[in-house]
Order: C-alpha cells, then sequence, then structure tokens
C-alpha cells in the first residue's frame, strides 16, 4: 500500500487536505471517507490497509476546522455556513476521485458527523455513489433536537460561532459520557478500548471540543435527516451498510439506528444491510480489543466486494 499526501480544490476554492491510500495493484473500487468531530483523516490507515489488501483504494480529507486545518487546535469548527460547504467540500473530493479513477465504482463512508454529512449528500446532491457505509449515526425526536437548537442558538449569538461554551459541552459529550459513569476520562463514550481511547486523547490532530456554531449545524441537520418530510435518497437503489456498536449513545443503545434502517426502507431503499456489533461504544472503527473494529473492516471489505 502507497499512501499519496495532496491537495484539492473546496467549494470556495479552499485547498483541502487529503490522503490517497491506494493497492499495489491497479484498485478495483474507491472508498472515500468523511471522518467524524473532532477527528482527522489520519485515523483511518487501519481501515485502508484492510481496503488495499482487497484491491480497493480509500482516501479521506480532513473537514473544515478539523485536522490540518487552522483554527482553535482545541475546539472543532466548520466556520460560518460550515455545513452546506462541507457538504460541497464532500461533492468536490468525490468529483476529485473520479478524475483520478474514472473507471471504477467510487464508494462513500461516513462516521458520526461525516454519517449525517453522508445522509444529506444521498438525498439533496447529485453525487452518485455505487453504495453507502453508514457508520455511528442516529435518531432523535425532532422536537427535543428543536428545544436544544434553541438553547445552542442564543449560545452561538451571546458568544459566537466558534468557541465552545460549558452548555454547549454539557448538552453535547457531558451528556453522552453520563451513560458510562463512573467515568476514567471525559470520552468514555467514544470507545471502550481503552488503548484505542488513550490514543484518541493524546492525538495532537484530534481537537477536544465542538464549537457552538458546529453543534447547532449538526443538530439542524439531525432534525432534517429525522423528518419524515425528508426525502431519505434521491436513488432508492442505492445500496446502504449501516453499521453500529450497540452501546452507541448516539444511536440511542441501538434504538435510533433501528429508525433510520426502517426510515430508508420506508423510503423504498432496495438494498439495506444492518449490524449492530455487541458491547461497542461510538467509535466502532477503534474498537480493537473485543474485535468488533476487525470484524467491521471485515464487513466494509466483503459488502464493498459484494457490490462491485
Amino acid at each position: 500500500m502507497t499512501a499519496i499526501h495532496d491537495t484539492f480544490s473546496g467549494s470556495d476554492g479552499r485547498s483541502m487536505p487529503y490522503t490517497l491510500w491506494t493497492p499495489d495493484a491497479p484498485p478495483r473500487a474507491v472508498l472515500s471517507v468523511l471522518h467524524g468531530m473532532t477527528e482527522h483523516r489520519g485515523r483511518y490507515t487501519v481501515l485502508a490497509e484492510a481496503s488495499a489488501a482487497a484491491g480497493i483504494a480509500c482516501a479521506a480529507f480532513d473537514l473544515r476546522g478539523h485536522g490540518e486545518h487552522d483554527g482553535d487546535p482545541l475546539c472543532a469548527s466548520l466556520g460560518e455556513d460550515g455545513w452546506q460547504r462541507s457538504l460541497a467540500d464532500a461533492d468536490c473530493f468525490a468529483k476529485h476521485l473520479r478524475m483520478l479513477y474514472p473507471q471504477i465504482p467510487h464508494f462513500c463512508l461516513g462516521f458520526s458527523l461525516g454519517s449525517f454529512l453522508l445522509r444529506e449528500m444521498l438525498s439533496v446532491t447529485q453525487t452518485p455513489f455505487a453504495g453507502a457505509i453508514i457508520i455511528g449515526t442516529g435518531h432523535q425526536p425532532p422536537a427535543v433536537l428543536s428545544v436544544i437548537c434553541k438553547i445552542v442558538s442564543s449560545q452561538v449569538r451571546k458568544f459566537g460561532r466558534d468557541v465552545s461554551t460549558p452548555l454547549v459541552q454539557k448538552l453535547s459529550f457531558d451528556t453522552y459520557n453520563a451513560r458510562f459513569k463512573p467515568n476514567r476520562t471525559p470520552s468514555d463514550w467514544l470507545c471502550a478500548d481503552e488503548t484505542m481511547l488513550d490514543a484518541y486523547l493524546a492525538d495532537p490532530l484530534c481537537r477536544r471540543h465542538i464549537s457552538a456554531g458546529l453543534f447547532y449545524e449538526l443538530l439542524s441537520a439531525m432534525k432534517r435527516t429525522g423528518s419524515k418530510k425528508f426525502v431519505p435518497l434521491r436513488d432508492p437503489n442505492t445500496p446502504i451498510l449501516l453499521l453500529s456498536g450497540a452501546c452507541d449513545p448516539v444511536g440511542d443503545f441501538g434504538r435510533g439506528v433501528r429508525y433510520v434502517e426502517a426510515s430508508l426502507r420506508s423510503a423504498g431503499c432496495t438494498d439495506l444491510s444492518c449490524t449492530l456489533y455487541p458491547d461497542a461504544r461510538h467509535d466502532l472503527l477503534h474498537e480493537e480489543a473485543s474485535g468488533a473494529a476487525a470484524h467491521a473492516r471485515t464487513a466494509i471489505v466483503e459488502w464493498i466486494t459484494a457490490h462491485l
């Protein structure tokens, strides 16, 4: 496997850093990755190795306000109009990869924050994928999200879009972490594998908090994708693989994921698979100790191979 580090032009001309991992032989498919909140593209190297071993190229870019982008190194923020710009960035990235590999199928994986970006892409953009892999997603009632949105909106007006606040932290990560008391770290909800969790917490490219603006835009996207009026798929024939930890609070310990699955089936999705991994928490692809991460990587590669 070869790792190529480069940039592509984002939706507003911004230089967007990305990594392309290629197998030793010409690839038979491409898998692009939309990473999660606060993390960065470099955390998908192990997935890329598994993909490359099966002849599948893998590529990931840093979302705005994440990874190698400028900004507060402790606080992830997509910036002004960040959600729509990030959707457009993902579309630009897909087109860039198609220029590099015009003759083979292209798949997309979205994790956590990336899962909601991908779900919206499948509804509102013209970007075609041979298949979509959605990991660490969920659903909350729109009425609940509306209340939280109003609270967070007031935080944006009072303190600004690109900073975090104690109330934003309490409503987001602290709420999830409370489900795993007594807590060893502020991020126990992410991963049951303590070694991998500690590596995440020590990673200088992983940001510790989310801005009020990012949290507001994420909540708004969750409202849109969870609304009954929202059209889940522009093309109902797009194959979809749903994966989640059964102990992921973002997915309401499996209940939210099953809701998404049922919604997709109701919308006419003709090729849909869903797997919940026992004892795994939010960061499924780093649950190494239990074997869930390895099983998930194998499932992804086998699913892509079956849909070539």
